[in-house]
């Protein structure tokens, strides 16, 4: 009998391949059970070498033993004349009935692994990736990555919190947020922004919902338990058309640990989807310390809301991590970002908020040159403080290009293009926010202010009332809704929409601000002085409550009262209200002293075009040197001209946020040349757009031939009539403070 014949007759083939299906459908059942109860990756695997193990003592019992109708016996040698075995028929129809069995499950196993190998070719498998590398350090994977057609985008969904005290969101939003941050730094790779990923928190929405409203290919879900100094991390990488798991992995570590952990899971992502990516250079700058990194991200938890409390409460969580560990770069980015936000949101005085910003981001970028968040925060210093809006333009292409996909970058460096007047790159980079960053409303109702800007009321109000209809209270698209109505002269409507925001905004100097210049436009002084009074409060000299000041004072025509404004304006707004006071008193040599140093500050180079924020400053000195008789205003003229010109060309309307448009420029340049028609034409161009104030027609000196002129008296009844119409509106209505 040969060796084949007796291994066929003690059934040892039957048996290996009854073993070979059985464990193939047990480590089936355990790949899914295992994971959803969150087990350690040890468990699979520690099942799975059991399991091969047990192979061998199947195939030596299977020799040695017999299952027979008298239950378990040993397997008698084959008499020497045998050659087959010999059963009753029963006995065979059980045998037959085994192999069919057997037959079935290994065909299952054929077909199931055919499917997954041409059905599923190029969308990964947790088993085609290397195991997690040890926490020491990350082992590169042997052979080709897992996926053969890489995905071009993700969504970075807020990792729940399972920590049993349930207190633990900011630091499960922090580890996703951090693997967010790292992913976007990958060129070409486009990854959704934290506001949209996170707004499906707590939702019951599947990841095909999710992946058709973020606009993405992939998504990365999981969760973190953290309980005393130990921590798991789960964490799952899903092909939105498919629903299939191109990666995941469980991890428990101890919170020392946590880095590591964070910077598997990075590159775990990065071999699955073939991106290029080194994760080791990308977080080179972070800290090490576990007990800084914890006070870093409640702080940047508080300082998501624009609240004077939370960003001073932030402030001192980034601090005392800095006492922890010094070289904190992200810390001190996160101290900048602050300071410059509690200029704009918390009232706090630029002269205050800025030197402190600079100091800290010029800190975070010596520490780490590399710093996305940085680099953004000393734009913000350039452009606000220094008001350098090529160096902030520099700084912000600086932050893109380290990281593409800094959606605060994109709706910042929009105002800086505003200020430079390049107004359709401004609509270009505002709509890259909101493609980044679809459900933000912040994002959408920044995107309405730009269109305001451009004279798109239509486009505006459309997005606009889309968000409205999503969240009907929403402050920012309030905000801008009240925006849209001065834009279009409605200014009895602006004013509830800006009084709601001032209540629901608690410490925000600006809708107090915006209130008193629609009441000094509506001529009601006492309701302005309200309102100034009500920005003060939110802090002494803020920038909203100094720009509320200035048009009460022209519509007085108290010079003095602009000179003492001008003194406590910081930068080129500053010099620009004392030059005109000065114009206006009659000192020309000293206006033009004054005016031609706002140009200084503002950056301005005659050897360059000149922006936007330049336009009213090279206006005044025109009108002040043309006074002291020298020929040099018409070319200061010809350079607004030429700043008018590209702004019209690009839609602009009435941007400037001290209310003066391209049309009354023109008017008065008109004006200065004795052109009569010229300045009524610009004249009743502001007026057609409802942005024409009675005061500017008594007040400005460079109108003075023209007002005695029927026509000019006209439009001046005009204005005087349309505010007194929009006060009247006002009857009945709360609009104090």
């Amino acid at each position: 009998m040969t060796l084949f014949t007796e291994l066929r007759r003690r059934k040892v083939f039957r048996v290996a391949a009854a073993y070979a299906v059985m464990a193939w459908l047990l480590l089936q059942v355990a790949d899914i059970l295992l994971d959803n109860f969150g087990a350690p990756e040890w468990v699979f695997k520690s099942f799975t070498v059991l399991l091969v193990l047990g192979f061998l003592p199947a195939v030596i019992l299977a020799w040695v033993f017999d299952l027979t109708p008298g239950g378990l016996q040993r397997t008698p040698d084959a008499a020497p004349a045998e050659t087959g075995v010999t059963a009753d028929s029963g006995m065979a129809g059980r045998e037959q009935l085994t192999n069919r069995v057997i037959l079935v499950g290994a065909l299952l196993i054929i077909v199931v692994m055919a499917t997954e190998r041409i059905w599923f070719a190029g969308r990964g498998n947790a088993l085609d990736l290397p195991a997690a590398a040890p926490a020491a350090g990350l082992a590169e994977p042997d052979g080709p990555p897992a996926a053969a057609d890489p995905a071009r985008s993700i969504a970075v969904l807020a990792f729940e919190d399972l920590s049993p005290e349930g207190d633990q969101a900011y630091f499960a939003e922090g580890i996703s947020e951090e693997l967010l941050n790292l992913l976007a730094r990958s060129e070409g790779f486009r990854v959704a922004a934290r506001t949209s990923s996170f707004k499906f928190k707590g939702s019951d929405a599947d990841i095909g919902e999710i992946g058709q409203a973020l606009n993405v290919e992939t998504v990365l879900e999981g969760s973190v338990r953290k309980a005393g100094d130990q921590v798991r991390i789960t964490a799952q990488l899903i092909e939105v058309d498919s629903g299939f798991h191109i990666w995941s992995d469980t991890y428990d570590r101890r919170l020392e640990n946590i880095f590591s952990v964070q910077d598997e899971i990075a590159s775990a992502i990065v071999r699955a989807l073939q991106l290029e990516l080194d994760v080791g250079v990308e977080t080179a700058g972070r800290t090490e310390n576990v007990a800084a990194y914890d006070l870093y991200l409640r702080g940047r938890q508080l300082g998501r809301e624009p609240s004077r409390a939370g960003l001073l409460r932030a402030i001192e969580h980034f601090e005392e991590a800095l006492t922890l560990d010094p070289r904190f770069a992200a810390a001190y980015s996160g101290i900048a970002e602050a300071w410059v936000w509690l200029e704009d949101y918390g009232g706090v005085p630029s002269t205050e908020a800025y030197p402190k910003a600079e100091q800290a981001a010029r800190r975070a970028i010596a520490l780490d040159p590399q710093s996305a968040e940085a680099h953004a925060a000393m734009a913000f210093v350039r452009q606000r403080y220094y008001n350098d809006a090529v160096g902030a333009a520099r700084s912000f292409e600086r932050t893109l290009e380290l990281n593409p996909n800094y959606v605060t970058a994109y709706n910042n460096y929009g105002d800086v293009l505003r200020d430079m007047g390049n107004l359709e790159r401004m609509i270009e980079v505002h709509r890259k926010a909101v493609e980044l960053d679809p459900l933000s409303v912040f994002m959408r109702t920044r995107l309405a202010s730009k269109y305001i800007d451009v004279i798109r009321f239509d486009a505006a109000r459309e997005l606009l009332d889309e968000v409205l209809a999503e969240y009907p209270d929403n402050d920012y698209a309030k905000e801008e809704l009240a925006n849209l109505a001065v834009a279009q002269g409605r200014l009895a409507d602006a004013i509830p929409e800006y009084r709601l925001v001032h209540f629901s905004r608690p410490g925000d100097p600006f809708s107090a601000a915006m209130i008193a210049i629609v009441a000094t436009r509506l001529d009601d002084r006492a309701l302005a002085g309200a309102w100034i009074e009500a920005a003060r409060q939110q802090g002494e000299n803020n920038r909203w409550e100094l720009l509320a000041r200035r048009p009460l004072v022209e519509r007085d025509g108290d010079w003095a009262a602009m000179a003492e404004l001008g003194r406590v304006t910081p930068g080129p707004e500053g010099a620009l209200l004392r030059g005109t006071a000065a114009a206006r008193a009659g000192d020309w040599l000293e206006a033009r002293r004054l005016l031609l140093e706002a140009l200084q500050l503002d950056g301005y180079d005659a050897t360059q075009p000149a922006r936007l924020s330049h336009m009213r400053t090279l206006t005044e000195l025109a009108w002040v040197e043309q006074q002291l008789g020298l020929e040099d205003w018409e070319d200061r003229a010809a350079v607004v001209e030429a700043v008018v010109e590209e702004l019209r060309r690009q839609g602009a309307g009435s941007i400037d946020e001290n209310g003066v448009s391209p049309d009354y420029v023109m008017a008065r340049l008109a004006a200065m040349r004795g052109d009569r028609a010229g300045t009524l034409a610009g004249l009743q161009a502001v007026w057609d757009a409802r942005f024409l104030s009675h005061w500017f027609l008594a007040t400005d000196p460079v109108l003075t031939p023209w007002r005695e002129d029927p026509e000019f008296i006209a439009l001046a009844e005009q204005v005087r009539a349309h505010a007194a119409s929009e006060r009247a509106k006002l009857a009945g209505l709360e609009v104090l403070p």
